[in-house]
Formats: structure tokens, C-alpha cells, sequence
């Protein structure tokens, strides 16, 4: 029995040895104690599990340590902001030629961006109030702080108002704010710019002193936001073509690909195969073959070639889905598709790890066996009074494939589970046991029977 027991523990061993997880090498250059790691393709096309959860870490000993998992979007930002200075045209006027639109001639010089101003004062007194008026230009991104340049009045709290108008003859308040220039044994102070209450398109500004200050502006220049969109760094991947149905009665084809890997899409790419194509299409997934599809989404497709150049609708953004397979519907009266397939690509904003280099070196990334233990820890455990920008200054470890694997094989299709060897061996050994029992059994009956 002992024997039989060692044998079933030996063919045990040997069959576990055939499932193993995908090794990535992780190149540290230095011996902090930190790293961060871009996640590449080939790490979510060998994960067994949505959502990376077979995902482990090990040292040169074999030791699991600990690591953190960040999205996208954590990390980078999606827009970036930069600050655009331009000087307007400014001009003193007295305060009775506002007050009295009669009182006041404008002359306007048409140009690109704004126009110029030519102010005719009509019976003006010398001792009259001056304001300011400012031409932010017909068209302007909204504008929401100004600076000022300014002649005498060093030492002086200036306390400014400033009103907004698109026909000189409307006002309100849009911000109020003070200016300061003074220096003292060789220190100085410059307060110089006013924030507004709220961002304004008016074409016209009003400055005015709120204390009857002596007030002479020479300069006022606009700080503009300019924002813009940064594009995502997506990781694209071609799902397999699988089988084309065409349902004449209903006037739909529905194109069917699959998945091999566990990609968390958050885009879709769908590549017409003929050019000046407009029609719509609906995309449906589902992880079993006998299960119901499950819709995401209708989206409008083109492609157009006008001048050589092509033009295609933009990436279909859709909720995060991990699915094997993906159904894209075609209806005949919505434009269609014609004879030949399009290509269906799946995208998705890779994460980074940040882990902790415990141990000793190399250190791999595993993936693809589900573990008894994941070692993954909130990433404020791993970094003292987290803060995003700590991420950006740890050193990076990229992830490269092991030498024996660079050639790699067909790709494997990790919806598709391993054999659980294991489980076949426990069965056998309980097999094996009850038919031993029933040769002793047999044994010891003929043994009886003798004379």
C-alpha cells in the first residue's frame, strides 16, 4: 500500500508540472526599494482571469511580494492646460462719455481677431472721472484673469472694479481686485493681476477705481486657458475572425469574432473593408456560445476617401467588457455591409504596478495559474503619505519575455481552461484503490474456498 501511495504522489508531481504560468522578466537597474511597471499586451493576452487577478510578483527565492495595481487614468492626466498672454487694446475715457452713450463716438477698424477702437470725446470737462476701456475683440476664449501695467502711484493700494459689456451701453460687474507696486530696502511687491468672478466672452471691459484713486493704466494684457485633450496611450488588439450569418428575412448580418485573451476593452475599432462606406452597426458580446448576446452599443461607421485621404469615424468608446466573443449586427436598410468582412480590434489603457523589491534579484511577473494567495495591497500601503507625483519619480522596471519564449507559439486562447491534472489524478488513485480492495477481496474469497 505504501508503494501504491508513492506512486500515485510521483505521477501527481509530474502531471502538475504541466501547467505553469507565463514568466515575465522584470528589469530593475538599481536596488530601490520601490519600481514601477507599465503592464504590456503580452501580460493581459497570458492572464486566466478577469481583471488580472492571477497576477503575482516573486523574487529570486520564490517569495511572493507585494504590489499595487494603478489605472490609467491615475496616472496620467487627460488634458493638459497651458496659459496664452495677449495684450489688448485699452483707452482712457471719462467717465461721463460711459455714462452718456451719446457723449461717446466709436470708430471700428475691422481685423482677424479684434477690432481697433477710435474714441471721440464729446464735451469733455478736465476735471472729469477717467476709466478705462479695454477691447477684448468680437471673438475671444473666454477670459477670466487680466494683468495691468500702471504709471505712478508706488506705494498706493490701488482697489479696481471691473465691468463687462458687448454694446458699451449694458454694464455689469465681473470682478473686482487691488494693485500694488511698492519695494523697500531693496524688497519688492508686485500685485499686479485681478481674477475674475466668473470667465467672460463680453468684447468690452471697463476698468474703474472704486476710491476715486489717481489711476493711469498703460498696459492690460488677457491670460487665456487653453485646454486641450491628450490621447491616451490604447493598447490595440485584432480579435479573430470567426463566422459570417446572413438573416435574409430580417435584412441583418451578423459578423462574429472571438477573443483569445481576457482584454478589458474600453474601445472598439471597426475597420471597413471598402472605402466611401457609411452605415451603422450594433455590437453585442457574450462569454459562452450557448448564451444569450448581451448589447452594448449602436454606433455609427464610415470611411471616406476624398483628395487621397481617408477619413474614418472616431474610436467606439463603450463601458469597460471582458468578453470571448463579440457579435457586430449589420442592418441592410441602415446602409449595410457589403461582401467582404471588416476587422474588429479591441482597446483598452494599460495599468502600472507599482511593487515592493523584496529580496533578492531577478524578479518576475507570473501570470496565468491561479495562485491560493495574491499578494496585491493598496498602493498607500506600499508608499508613505501617498501622493500620485511619489509614483512619477520611482524608477521603472520594464517587462520583457524571457529568453526561451521570445519565439513564441500559436497564441493560446485563455478562455479556454487547462486540464486539471490534478483532479484526474485524484480520481484515478480512488479508482486504482477500490480495484486493489476488490482483487484482495477476491483474493482472500478463493483463498477461503480451498480445501
Amino acid at each position: 500500500m505504501k508503494s501504491f501511495k508513492k506512486i500515485i504522489a510521483t505521477a501527481a508531481l509530474c502531471f502538475s508540472g504541466l501547467v505553469s504560468a507565463e514568466s515575465f522578466n522584470l528589469n530593475t537597474t538599481s536596488s530601490e526599494p520601490l519600481y514601477q511597471s507599465l503592464l504590456t499586451k503580452e501580460v493581459y493576452a497570458a492572464s486566466h482571469q478577469d481583471h488580472l487577478q492571477d497576477l503575482t510578483i516573486i523574487n529570486a527565492s520564490g517569495e511572493q511580494v507585494p504590489y499595487a495595481l494603478l489605472h490609467y487614468y491615475d496616472l496620467h492626466p487627460q488634458t493638459a492646460t497651458s496659459i496664452k498672454r495677449q495684450p489688448l487694446s485699452v483707452f482712457p475715457v471719462q467717465e461721463s462719455s460711459l455714462n452718456n452713450p451719446n457723449a461717446l463716438t466709436i470708430q471700428l477698424e475691422n481685423s482677424a481677431e479684434s477690432s481697433n477702437v477710435s474714441l471721440n470725446i464729446n464735451n469733455a470737462t478736465a476735471d472729469a472721472k477717467t476709466v478705462f476701456l479695454v477691447d477684448a475683440g468680437k471673438k475671444h476664449p473666454p477670459l477670466q484673469t487680466l494683468s495691468f501695467d500702471w504709471q505712478g502711484s508706488e506705494g498706493v493700494l490701488l482697489s479696481l472694479e471691473v465691468l463687462a459689456s458687448d454694446d458699451l451701453k449694458n454694464w455689469s460687474s465681473v470682478g473686482h481686485g487691488v494693485l500694488l507696486k511698492t519695494t523697500a530696502e531693496g524688497n519688492a511687491i508686485l500685485q499686479n493681476s485681478i481674477t475674475l468672478d466668473y470667465p467672460t466672452e463680453a468684447r468690452y471691459l471697463q476698468v474703474r477705481s472704486t476710491k476715486n484713486e489717481a489711476l493711469q493704466l498703460s498696459r492690460v494684457d488677457a491670460a487665456y486657458n487653453n485646454v486641450r485633450a491628450l490621447t491616451p496611450a490604447i493598447m490595440w488588439q485584432t480579435v479573430q475572425f470567426v463566422q459570417r450569418e446572413q438573416d435574409n428575412k430580417n435584412g441583418v448580418v451578423n459578423l462574429d469574432f472571438e477573443a483569445l485573451g481576457r482584454y478589458p476593452a474600453s474601445f472598439v475599432q471597426v475597420k471597413l473593408p471598402q472605402d466611401n462606406t457609411i452605415t451603422s452597426a450594433s455590437i453585442f458580446v457574450r462569454n459562452k456560445q450557448d448564451a444569450p448576446w448581451q448589447y452594448i452599443t449602436t454606433t455609427s461607421l464610415y470611411q471616406m476617401n476624398q483628395a487621397n485621404k481617408t477619413y474614418t469615424n472616431p474610436d467606439i468608446l463603450i463601458n469597460s467588457t471582458t468578453a470571448r466573443f463579440w457579435r457586430l449586427a449589420f442592418n441592410q436598410a441602415n446602409g449595410g455591409i457589403g461582401q467582404q468582412n471588416p476587422q474588429l480590434n479591441l482597446g483598452w489603457l494599460p495599468q502600472t504596478v507599482v511593487w515592493n523589491a523584496r529580496g533578492q534579484a531577478p524578479f518576475k511577473l507570473e501570470v496565468g495559474e491561479k495562485p491560493s494567495v495574491v499578494n496585491t495591497v493598496s498602493v498607500a500601503n506600499l508608499i508613505p503619505d501617498f501622493k500620485i507625483e511619489k509614483v512619477h519619480q520611482l524608477p521603472v522596471a520594464n517587462i520583457s519575455a524571457p529568453v526561451a519564449s521570445a519565439v513564441a507559439p500559436q497564441p493560446k486562447n485563455t478562455w479556454t481552461a487547462a486540464p486539471d491534472y490534478k483532479s484526474w489524478m485524484l480520481w484515478g488513485g480512488l479508482l486504482l484503490g477500490v480495484m486493489l480492495l476488490a482483487g484482495m477481496a477476491v483474493s482472500l474469497l478463493k483463498s477461503d474456498n480451498k480445501p
